[in-house]
């Protein structure tokens, strides 16, 4: 038989995993259809209208409510092209029940949806990737929860932009080429958002056929009009876009998106070069994965495996009023990788945090440390509470902005939303932003008002990345990127959600206090201990792990109008990497509009306090190397060692060696 009389050739398949697997003599498809009178596989030339091979899926080929099939030959194989091979790069598939077609929801590729926004053929199919990849003995780099400083980007947004200066604007590559910029940061952490194959494109008509509220900008357009407020703007109408990803139909988990690769045709190729470059740059990588409600148990589970086992995904953020808890911390590989949600049931997930694979991402720290940011009243004594938590079992994620609201610059520069472009009268996105514009809202060149804003954004980032728990930083929010006071861009495609790199250059003195304090907190073991503190002295050496002060060393002042906090950490509780005690950290956040005289207490032996970080005029001071010691078994004296003045609405910490 010649090449061009070879035919398919198939026959009962018997082994799990779903969708297209590579078995030894061949390639098995998998899929669970429970109910259908006629059902078919059909296999395309890729583009081709008609099927190549139509399978008729009978009684000979189900198990339970799952046909196996696996086809054993194909045209185009020879001696040097195996089945898998050809079926990679020629063919595509879908299933057929009862006359309509359906694209399987395990498909490791989905066609028709190359173009971000656009569809470049009128239908979508499911497509086979079962190419060998060269991983080049890449392994989970296991870097604790404590020890995590994460950043939250959106694939496309993070280098879309012209400025980012990347080869492949807008993509996997393109991350893959700021990697250099993400390790100076000191970024080991990367929560991408939805980065699995949505459907971007939404629907204009309401449910009873109503027309559509204007829609938002088209892709790349530049925003009508700067010189007008945003207020004022009138929105332009084009077709409207999702671009976060998130509660869209249509949504195939296991596939990376197309849209989001250089080389559309080869993303999972290109995903996993993504990964294992991160990986060797000592980065992990978590995806963000909205299961819609509705999805079938079992997809989920399969769909996160996958992504752990064929993609080396480090971790996931999941919806766990969807994917339930228990099912995540039994599954014997999704128990062993990092997993994020809104909270934890104790009760149902009782002992599966032993292993520190466990964290809380919810808006319960943000929304306290915004308002005490901002002088609110009664907040001082929940900001204390919040900022000390610390777990080994279900670590808290610590964020003081992320996707879904304002920008760091926007939270210091708009008193209320501004999300008149998304066509829905400002109707949408939160109305309790917690945030303080100084002074003016909007942009401002005025040079009190920008100080104001430049010092509030250095508090907020040392509220987040001294405290105890797992900081996340949303990607741009270190050079003062910003969203016009958008809170709530899930439809913004354009310069409003892509990062403009310029501001590195023009914002540089935010990137470097960043840079400078995320090395801070790495240096110190008692900023990230990774254990919750207890309050009492449990080494008997005099000191407890964490205390809590006011204006008065040990008097702390929780009333409805203080605003003035300090926290001790003491170093005796930690030791660094060379075996020596790690040295003690005074926090002192005075947020009222005033200065403030504050104590400073008293160290044991010969130990002092030096002057680290001061938020206010934004200085890094350099400290006497220590001398080393022994853990203290003295008790130190409980009165007031000397005072410090701390300037208005300002943060400063001194190191005590």
């Amino acid at each position: 038989m010649n090449k061009t009389e070879k035919m398919f050739q198939y026959k009962q398949g018997n082994t799990l995993p779903f969708g297209v697997t590579k078995v030894a003599d061949g390639v098995q498809f998998a899929v669970s259809i429970p109910k259908g009178e006629e059902c078919y596989l059909n296999i395309y030339r890729t583009g081709q209208k008609r099927p190549s091979c139509r399978i008729r899926l009978s009684k000979e080929y189900r198990r339970g409510s799952v046909y196996f099939v696996k086809l054993t030959d194909c045209p185009g194989t020879d001696e040097e092209h195996t089945v898998a091979e050809v079926l990679s790069r020629e063919y595509e598939y879908m299933y057929e029940v009862d006359g309509k077609e359906f694209v399987d929801p395990y498909a490791a590729v989905i066609h028709g949806r190359e173009r971000w926004g656009k569809r470049g053929r009128t239908d979508i199919r499911g497509g086979i990737s079962l190419e060998s990849f060269d991983w080049q003995d890449d392994s989970p780099l296991n870097i604790p929860f404590s020890d995590m400083i994460l950043y939250q980007l959106h694939v496309r947004g993070f280098t879309k932009h012209v400025s980012s200066k990347v080869a492949h604007r807008g993509s996997f590559d393109g991350l893959r080429e700021k990697i250099p910029y993400l390790k100076d940061l000191g970024i080991n952490a990367v929560l991408l958002l939805p980065c699995y194959e949505f459907d971007e494109i939404r629907s204009q008509k309401k449910a009873h056929g109503e027309p559509a509220k204007p829609a938002v900008r088209a892709a790349g357009q530049a925003v009508a009009d700067k010189s007008q407020p945003v207020s004022k703007r009138k929105p332009v109408e084009q077709e409207k876009l999702n671009y976060w990803g998130y509660g869209q139909s249509e949504t195939y988990y296991c596939a990376p998106k197309a849209a989001y690769a250089a080389d559309p045709h080869d993303a999972g190729v290109e995903f996993k070069t993504l990964v294992r470059s991160l990986h060797q740059a000592g980065i992990e990588v978590l995806m963000d994965i909205y299961f819609m409600p509705g999805t079938n148990v079992c997809l989920m589970e399969d769909c996160l495996r996958r992504w752990v086992l064929e993609y080396h995904v480090d971790g996931f953020r999941v919806n766990q009023e969807v994917m339930p808890s228990q099912l995540l911390v039994s599954d014997p590989i999704l128990s062993g990788v990092k997993l994020l949600t809104d909270y934890w049931n104790r009760e149902l997930v009782a002992g599966a945090g032993d292993n520190g694979m466990l964290a809380e991402y919810n808006e319960g720290f943000m929304n306290c440390a915004r308002r005490y940011l901002k002088s609110d009243e009664g907040q001082v004594e929940s900001f204390a509470g919040l900022f000390r938590r610390g777990s080994s079992e279900m670590t808290p994620i610590n964020f003081m902005t992320h996707v879904n609201g304002f920008t760091m610059m926007d939270l210091v520069s708009y008193d209320v939303k501004h999300n008149d472009e998304n066509g829905e009268s400002n109707q949408d996105g939160t109305e309790y932003n917690y945030s303080w514009n100084c002074g003016v809202e909007g942009k401002s060149r005025k040079k009190y008002i920008m100080s104001r804003r430049m010092c509030q954004i250095r508090n907020a980032f040392a509220m987040m990345l001294l405290a105890q728990g797992t900081p996340m930083l949303l990607a741009g929010d270190e050079f003062g990127n910003s969203q016009e006071g958008n809170n709530n861009p899930y439809c913004q495609d354009n310069e409003i959600t892509w990062l403009d790199w310029r501001m590195t250059g023009n914002r540089t003195e935010i990137r470097e206090y960043v840079r400078k304090l995320i090395a801070f907190r790495k240096e110190h073991p008692v900023l990230h201990q990774g254990r919750e503190l207890y309050m009492f002295d449990s080494l008997s050496c005099g000191m407890p792990d964490v205390s809590v002060h006011g204006t008065q060393a040990w008097r702390v002042d929780f009333s409805y109008y203080s605003r003035m906090l300090a926290v001790l950490l003491y170093g005796d509780y930690q030791q660094k990497p060379d075996g020596t005690a790690d040295d003690s950290i005074y926090i002192i956040f005075n947020m009222y509009w005033e200065s403030k005289s504050f104590d400073l207490p008293n160290l044991p032996g010969e130990r002092e306090w030096y002057p680290a970080v001061e938020t206010y005029g934004n200085t890094f001071s350099t400290i006497p190397q220590p001398k080393r010691r022994k853990r203290c078994h003295k008790k130190p004296s409980l009165e007031s060692q000397k005072k410090t003045i701390v300037p208005p609405r300002s943060i400063v910490v001194f190191v005590g060696r």
